[in-house]
């Protein structure tokens, strides 16, 4: 599994319909303004207990740039957090996480971590 401070290319949620079951009824979310953390548990194929899907809305942010400058540091913060999340999801279940920045301005990486690491202790606290 590599290092711990990695985010492997395994760790990325891309299958559809594990996708749509975060975003529909099925799936359970913590909403830390202006991050919304949808989760759901499923079967994953990966070794990893988490795939994770980072999304920027395109109405609110119109330059490409802006969008990926906010995904990359959603995902830096994840990748420096996420083994807080593996230590407290036991070995057999498998989640499927959905990060999504919902905010109208362009935030701050310190703001954005701050949400973040909320969003990411209440998903702890709640698999306890």
């Amino acid at each position: 599994m590599g290092t711990l401070h990695t985010f492997h290319k395994l760790e990325k949620l891309s299958h559809k319909v594990s996708i749509d079951a975060i975003f529909q009824k099925k799936g359970k979310s913590i909403f830390k303004p202006p991050v919304l953390l949808a989760y759901y548990e499923t079967n994953l194929r990966t070794p990893y207990p988490c795939q994770v899907l980072v999304s920027v809305g395109k109405r609110k942010f119109k330059h490409a740039v802006d969008r990926n400058r906010i995904k990359r540091q959603i995902t830096d913060i994840y990748r420096l957090h996420k083994h807080r999340m593996y230590e407290s999801i036991s070995d057999d279940k498998k989640y499927a996480i959905g990060i999504l920045f919902l905010g109208k301005e362009k935030p701050t990486y310190v703001s954005l971590e701050k949400s973040l690491t909320l969003a990411i202790d209440e998903f702890i606290d709640r698999k306890k």
